[in-house]
C-alpha cells in the first residue's frame, strides 16, 4: 500500500461489517444523507487536488450509497466549472433512499452505463460499488472494467475500486484498477491485502465528520508506535552475553546458506552471541564461511538433548535449511520441550505435515511460527482455504496458543491471545529466496527474557524487514536485507 495522506491518523483496518456497524451508530446523531453530502464534498476536494488541469470528468454511479456519493461529487464538479458527465448502472426510477436524494439534488442529465465510451484525457470517477460487494462482476460491466484498465485514463475510486472485496482484497470476477482511492473514515482490510493493495493505487484517507470515538476493530496496522519502546537497545554496561545467546540449528550440508543468513541477521539486529549447531559434515563449511559465529557439533538427537540441558539459551531458531525428515521432527520436538523461546520456520514446520497435532501440543505463548501460505496449509489442513488471511492467522493461534507471522504481501501477525496486526510496510522485492531466513533471524534476535515478548518481536521484525526492502529498491537479494539491518535500526532511532 502506498502511503495514505491522512486527514487524521489511522492505525487500524476495518472489515465491511465493522464499518457498517460504526456508520449505523453515527446515523443516530446526524442523518445518513448529511454524511453522504459531506463525503461527496470531501471527495470532490480530493479530486480537485489530484486533477489540477480541470480535465473533463466521467462519474460512473452504481445502485447504492457509493453511487449516491458519486452524484454529490458530480454536483460539486459542475458547480466548480468541471465538464462532467454522469453514467448510472440502473434506471433513474430504481434509485432509493439517500442515493435517490442525491440523484434528485444533482438534477442534471445522466446516461446509462451501458452506453459509456472512453475518450482520451477524461478522468474517470468510479462510484459503482463501495464496500460490501460479495458477487462476481460479469457481462457488459466486466467488459467496461477491462476497457477502463486498458486505457491510459486516470481513475479515482470512491472508498473501494469496484470489483475488489473490501474484506479479502480479492478480485470478484473483474475489478477497476484505480490510480487513487479516496476512502472514507478508515482504511478497509481489502485495500491493503491481496489484489486490493495494487488496485487501490494511492490511498487517500478522508474524514467525513464521523465522531472521533474509537472504532471497534481487531486489526491494527503495523507501526513502530506499537513496539519501538520495547526494542532491545544496547547499553554501555552490556556485554555480549547480556545481549542474549541465540542458538540456530544448522541443517543440511547443501542448505548451510539459509542458517548463515539467519545467524548474521540475528547478530546485526543486536543479539550478542549466536551459536550454530552443525554436524561433522557442515562444521568445516561454517568455520570457513562464518568465522564470527560460534559452532557446536551435534550429530544425533541424544547429543542435542544433552546440549539443551546444559547450554544457557535466550532463544532458538530451527527451520532454515534444516531439511524435512523424521530426524528433524524429533530434533524440533526436543527443542520445543527444552527451550522457552523458539522460532519455527520452513522445514521445522512442514516436517509435521502428517503429525500436525503433535506440533500443536508443543507450541505455546512463547513460541513463534513463520509459515508462508503453502506451509500454512500443510500444518493447518483443517483451516479453510477460501477465508481471509486474517481469519487464517486467527484460526492458527486459536489452535496452537502461539504467535504467528503468516508471510506474504501484507503479512498477518497474530498473538497467542488473538491480537492482530497487518504489516503493510513491505515491498514486492521481498519475494526472493532467503528473505524468510533473514526475517526469522531478526525475530529470534528480539525475543527472550528481558527482551521483547514474541508478538511485539514479530511486529518489529516484519516492519524492519519491510523497511530495508522499501529503502533498497529493485534488485534486492537476501544478503542485501542482512546488510540493511544497521541502517534500518538507525532510521528507527532517528
Amino acid at each position: 500500500m502506498q502511503s495514505a495522506h491522512n486527514e487524521k491518523t489511522s492505525n487500524h483496518a476495518v472489515s465491511s461489517k465493522e464499518m457498517k456497524i460504526f456508520e449505523k451508530s453515527e446515523f443516530f446523531k446526524k442523518t445518513s444523507y448529511f454524511f453522504m453530502k459531506n463525503a461527496g464534498r470531501k471527495i470532490f476536494l480530493k479530486i480537485r487536488q489530484i486533477c489540477t488541469n480541470k480535465q473533463p470528468i466521467i462519474v460512473l454511479c452504481g445502485p447504492g450509497n457509493n453511487g449516491g456519493d458519486g452524484f454529490v461529487v458530480a454536483k460539486h464538479l459542475i458547480k466548480n466549472g468541471y465538464k462532467t458527465q454522469v453514467y448510472s448502472l440502473i434506471n433513474k426510477n430504481d434509485y432509493k433512499g439517500d442515493s435517490l436524494k442525491a440523484l434528485k439534488d444533482y438534477g442534471e442529465k445522466i446516461k446509462k452505463i451501458s452506453s459509456f465510451k472512453i475518450l482520451k484525457n477524461e478522468i474517470i470517477v468510479d462510484a459503482i460499488f463501495g464496500i460490501g460487494l460479495n458477487r462476481n462482476i460479469k457481462g457488459y460491466l466486466k467488459k467496461i472494467f477491462i476497457k477502463i484498465n486498458n486505457s491510459n485514463n486516470k481513475v479515482i475510486s470512491i472508498d473501494m475500486p469496484s470489483g475488489i472485496s473490501s474484506d479479502t482484497g480479492k478480485i470478484l470476477g473483474s475489478a477497476i484498477k484505480a490510480n487513487y482511492t479516496v476512502t472514507l473514515h478508515a482504511i478497509k482490510l481489502g485495500q491493503i491485502i491481496k489484489s486490493g493493495k495494487e488496485f487501490c493505487g494511492k490511498l487517500e484517507l478522508t474524514d467525513i465528520g464521523f465522531s472521533k470515538k474509537k472504532m471497534k476493530s481487531n486489526l491494527l496496522i503495523n507501526s513502530p508506535k506499537l513496539w519501538v519502546k520495547n526494542l532491545p537497545i544496547k547499553k554501555n554496561f552490556h556485554h555480549k552475553y547480556s545481549r542474549g545467546r541465540v542458538v540456530i540449528f544448522g541443517g543440511k550440508k547443501e542448505y548451510t546458506g539459509a542458517s548463515m543468513l539467519s545467524a548474521e541477521a540475528a547478530l546485526r539486529t543486536g543479539t550478542g552471541s549466536v551459536k550454530i549447531l552443525c554436524s561433522q559434515q557442515t562444521l568445516p563449511i561454517y568455520s570457513i564461511k562464518f568465522p564470527s559465529v560460534l559452532k557446536k557439533e551435534i550429530n544425533n538427537v541424544q547429543e542435542l538433548k544433552t546440549f539443551l540441558k546444559k547450554e544457557k539459551i535466550t532463544s532458538m531458531l530451527i527451520g532454515p535449511g534444516s531439511g524435512k525428515n523424521k530426524k528433524i521432527k524429533e530434533i524440533t520436538k526436543a527443542i520445543l520441550k527444552h527451550v522457552k523461546y523458539v522460532v519455527l520456520d520452513a522445514d521445522a514446520l512442514t516436517c509435521f505435515k502428517n503429525d500436525f497435532k503433535s506440533l500443536y501440543s508443543l507450541l505455546d505463548k512463547n513460541k513463534i511460527i513463520t509459515p508462508h501460505m503453502g506451509e500454512f496449509h500443510k500444518i493447518f489442513p483443517k483451516v479453510k482455504r477460501n477465508i481471509s488471511t486474517v481469519d487464517k492467522a486467527l484460526s492458527a493461534v486459536k489452535i496452537t496458543d502461539s504467535n504467528i507471522i503468516l508471510k506474504g504481501s501484507s503479512s498477518i501477525i497474530a498473538s497467542h491471545n488473538k491480537k492482530l496486526v497487518i504489516n503493510t510496510h513491505d515491498s514486492p522485492e521481498l519475494a526472493v529466496i532467503g528473505s524468510g531466513d533473514v526475517l526469522s533471524g531478526i525475530a529470534v534476535s528480539l525475543i527472550g527474557k528481558k527482551k521483547m515478548n514474541p508478538f511485539l518481536a514479530c511486529c518489529a521484525a516484519a516492519w524492519l524487514h519491510g523497511d530495508i526492502a522499501k529503502n533498497f529498491g529493485k534488485g534486492l537479494i537476501a544478503e542485501d536485507i542482512v546488510k540493511g539491518i544497521p541502517s534500518a535500526l538507525k532510521r528507527l532511532k532517528e
